[in-house]
């Protein structure tokens, strides 16, 4: 009778084992799989203000008569941001992280949804 309870004690010992390491490694694929969606989401934000960036500094440096209407998105892929400009830069916060996007002077400010990037005369870029 002591056998069978010794071997019964010992596979209950292992499976026990077993399940705190499927626990642990469950976690830290969990840890990896979040991880890489959050830089994933950054790259993607940081795509969208590099494309903004660009198209305020091509209207700057474009001639008087420049207009061009822009669509911002209300999130990327499901994420959620903000958007704002603040001295000569624009500014992508997600999270708690703020992209910072170096960007000409510009009169208006970028928000979600249609925007329209004029150049009236040589020296302002309007944005409404």
């Amino acid at each position: 009778m002591a056998r069978k309870s010794q071997v019964a004690t010992e596979f209950m010992l292992v499976v026990g084992l077993a399940m705190i390491i499927i626990t642990i490694l469950a976690g830290v694929l969990y840890s990896l799989s979040y991880n890489y969606s959050e830089e994933k989401n950054i790259n993607r934000l940081r795509d969208l203000g590099y494309s903004l960036q660009s198209e305020l500094i091509l209207a700057s440096q474009v001639e008087p008569g420049y207009e061009r209407t822009i669509i911002i998105p209300n999130d990327v892929n499901g994420v959620s941001y903000s958007i704002s400009q603040s001295d000569n830069n624009l500014v992508i916060t997600y999270k708690g992280t703020e992209l910072l996007f170096p960007i000409p002077v510009v009169t208006g400010t970028l928000t979600k949804g249609t925007n329209t990037i004029r150049k009236p005369d040589a020296n302002n870029v309007v944005i409404s």
